[in-house]
């Protein structure tokens, strides 16, 4: 096992914020203690910064989004920021292992079906802290675990449903969520500190000290987690059964892999991690802000993340450092950040690189009477370098490259009110130029709001974005198999990249409407239909044949390609906020209906073997996509029948699901590859106690129902938690 020595909880102080207006950078710090004073009925009316990248009340808002506060995300016990998410509306969210979730904005999810976890996991959503994207280029997501800051850290999520790239750029095919850290205005010594511990040895702690003097702040905050799995074996492809304790696995080609305590050092693990961050803001004159942030993260977790070829879990690495600078100054906005590390998977020998991005830039607002306009440009590079690990010859390492993906964009945005402010007109335009492919992608959106009173408004929405393309599908040169099929004749199978490739793309229309119901009472509808193409996988080619020396050669090459495939998926959305003096009850329900077309669960091109099926046997066909639930949602209730108790009840459910992974091609035989996930509702509830002003005692209680099937293919049982915890706010 590969060690890595990154100090636990030091801070970094590097470049941090800006991209939005300085009313909006202003706002966000002032948002910090209007939030501590706000009553149930207020927090039911707080503002959005992310759909229009300036601050607006949610209610008026052009596009479907949702807001959590850190009080919504403290009262309901949420014990990460992964977890707050089972909060927000049309967000699909499953449990691996104790604190590792798969994450989607809507599902669209196991696209294409039948193929490797890399593939399958969520590469649509972009998820920024601070408008500071922390997209992984290797395969495309985000890896949850490596984010730096944690819940004592955050002053609201913000969540953008639909493609939202005409204002954020590539990546943002599905959705944004947009973490925003907590700015403290008053003056003086501020801190937050919070720790829990519970079931499965979870252990969690984090805080924050800042200072604040005339017009300069300053945060430093660490965080640690520790969480156990719930059990200890594992599920094995081959033969399709859970292994407690095993000694060996058999992988796809029926080897023997043995070194199993290399490969799962700690087999109770189910993540570890810490994380220091230091925040700086300056206010040098009005209308002028410089903000900068910079942090280091260390964590190790087991989760389905990686295909190893003999289990689902595998054990990945990472460090990681970032630094983040945001000028605001007048209209103008500038921000420059930079994340880079080294990231271990498998933790088997080539399964190791480098990385680093850098994001930068610059846009300016000009506003005169009801009309706005937003033009502004960007840069996006990401490095990564896996040959210092590897053998590249033998072609062992995870790509044996060092690849860079660039994307140069020009952009512009306008807003126009017309009817008395009534009706408003948004619309976005963003050109991305990319490497690769060597072409350009537009991105749009366009969107009408029309107010009839206060207490009626409804929308309409057509977007489009791309998917840059990624690291391994573009520079991939693996060899992964050679095999004697015969005196002086070998067989090879490599995996070859694609710079060609057609750019995964999402395109929406929806209508929304917004209700004030009463004072009390507020409702939100959305309507969807979402198309999708242009979706990659790897896909066998033509044999061909080579000497070298006295051998003879047949290299099968499985090459990175574009599917036939189409994706349609209709929906809706319906959320409930209700408020009365000591009551808040948030319920909220998604239903939808995928269908997948020209889909054939074949890996092969005509070429690679005439006359049998390949991956265009499918067009002209039309099935429905089961790996997406056809309903999810929630509630979260809130009840404060004294000053100082509190009682949250929440709940988080989905209905059944089919998971359909690449060894259902594999082995083919209508069993192995495929697994069932039956429908759960997951119940919790969390009481505290407030002896004092800015104590808190709480219990928390995780699955009261005791459902212990599990979320996502062959993942871990997820029974009942219970843990308890104080915190405390100065």
């Amino acid at each position: 096992m590969v060690k890595f020595s990154v100090p636990k909880l030091i801070f970094l102080c590097a470049v941090a914020m800006c991209g939005m207006q300085i009313a909006e950078a202003q706002y966000i710090q002032n948002e910090s203690k209007i939030y501590d004073s706000l009553s149930l009925k207020d927090l039911l009316n707080v503002k959005i910064v992310s759909i229009s990248k300036a601050p607006e009340f949610l209610f008026d808002a052009p596009l479907s989004g949702s807001v959590i506060t850190k009080e919504d995300i403290r009262r309901a016990g949420s014990t990460s920021i992964m977890e707050a998410l089972r909060l927000v509306p049309g967000v699909i969210i499953r449990e691996q292992s104790n604190g590792n979730y798969d994450i989607h904005i809507r599902g669209m999810d196991n696209v294409p079906p039948d193929a490797p976890f890399e593939i399958t996991s969520n590469t649509t959503t972009l998820v920024m802290i601070d408008n500071r994207p922390t997209y992984s280029y290797l395969r495309g997501g985000t890896f949850w675990e490596t984010i730096p800051v944690d819940l004592n850290d955050v002053e609201k999520i913000e969540v953008v449903r639909g493609p939202a790239a005409a204002l954020y750029g590539p990546n943002a095919v599905n959705g944004v969520i947009n973490i925003i850290t907590r700015q403290f205005k008053k003056a003086g010594l501020h801190a937050v500190l919070n720790s829990q511990a519970g079931s499965n040895q979870t252990q969690i702690a984090n805080g924050s000290l800042s200072y604040t003097l005339d017009r300069v702040s300053v945060i430093a905050s660490g965080n640690y987690t520790h969480r156990n799995r719930s059990q200890t074996s594992y599920f094995e492809y081959v033969r399709n059964e859970w292994l407690e304790n095993p000694q060996y696995f058999v992988s796809f080609d029926y080897d023997t892999v043995r070194n199993i305590d290399n490969l799962y050092p700690d087999r109770n693990l189910a993540m570890e991690k810490y994380a220091g961050n230091l925040f700086v803001t300056y206010e040098p004159r009005d209308r002028m802000l410089i903000q900068f942030s910079g942090g280091l993260q260390h964590s190790t977790v087991q989760k389905i993340l990686s295909e190893t070829g003999y289990t689902p879990f595998s054990t990945n690495v990472s460090d990681s450092r970032y630094g983040d600078v945001k000028i605001a100054i007048k209209g103008l906005n500038a921000q420059l950040s930079y994340s880079g590390g080294t990231q271990l998977k498998n933790l088997q020998a080539g399964n190791k690189y480098d990385f680093q991005t850098v994001d930068a830039n610059v846009e300016y607002n000009f506003t005169k009477n009801n009309f706005s306009i937003k033009p502004g440009i960007s840069y996006r590079s990401a490095i990564y370098d896996d040959t210092k690990y590897s053998d590249t010859v033998n072609k062992t390492g995870v790509f044996n490259s060092r690849g860079e993906i660039t994307t140069k964009s020009a952009f512009v945005r306008g807003e126009y009110k017309m009817l008395d402010g009534k009706l408003r007109l948004v619309a976005g335009l963003t050109a991305n130029k990319f490497n690769y492919p060597d072409t350009t992608y537009l991105s749009y959106q366009f969107a009408a709001t029309y107010k009839f009173n206060a207490k009626h408004i409804i929308r309409f929405v057509v977007s489009k974005a791309p998917r840059s393309s990624n690291i391994y599908d573009t520079y991939v040169d693996q060899t992964f198999s050679v095999v004697p099929v015969g005196p002086n004749r070998y067989a090879r199978r490599e995996l070859i990249g694609n710079k060609n490739l057609k750019l995964l793309t999402s395109s929406m229309i929806e209508i929304g409407y917004r209700a004030r119901l009463s004072s009390d009472l507020n409702l939100d509808i959305e309507v969807f239909r979402t198309k999708m193409k242009n979706v990659t996988a790897f896909v066998q080619d033509r044999i061909y044949a080579y000497a070298s020396g006295p051998d003879s050669i047949y290299v099968a090459p499985v090459i990175a390609m574009n599917l036939p495939l189409e994706l349609y998926q209709t929906g809706i959305t319906l959320s409930v906020s209700y408020a009365k003096k000591n009551i808040q009850i948030k319920p909220f329900v998604t239903f939808q209906h995928t269908k997948i077309q020209d889909y054939a669960p074949y890996a092969t091109t005509p070429d690679a073997y005439p006359g049998l099926p390949n991956i265009y046997s499918g067009i002209g066909t039309e099935t429905r996509l089961k790996s997406t639930p056809a309903f999810y949602g929630g509630f979260s209730a809130n009840y404060m029948p004294t000053a100082k108790w509190n009682i949250n009840l929440n709940a988080y459910s989905y209905s059944t699901q089919v998971y359909t992974h690449v060894t259902n091609i594999v082995f083919n035989d209508g069993i192995r590859g495929i697994d069932h996930i039956k429908s759960k509702t997951i119940l919790n509830l969390r009481v505290a106690y407030e002896p004092v002003k800015g104590l808190n005692l709480f219990l928390n209680g995780k699955n009261l129902l005791n459902d212990k099937t599990r979320e996502f293919f062959k993942a871990d049982d997820m029974p009942f938690s219970l843990l308890g915890g104080i915190s405390y706010e100065l």
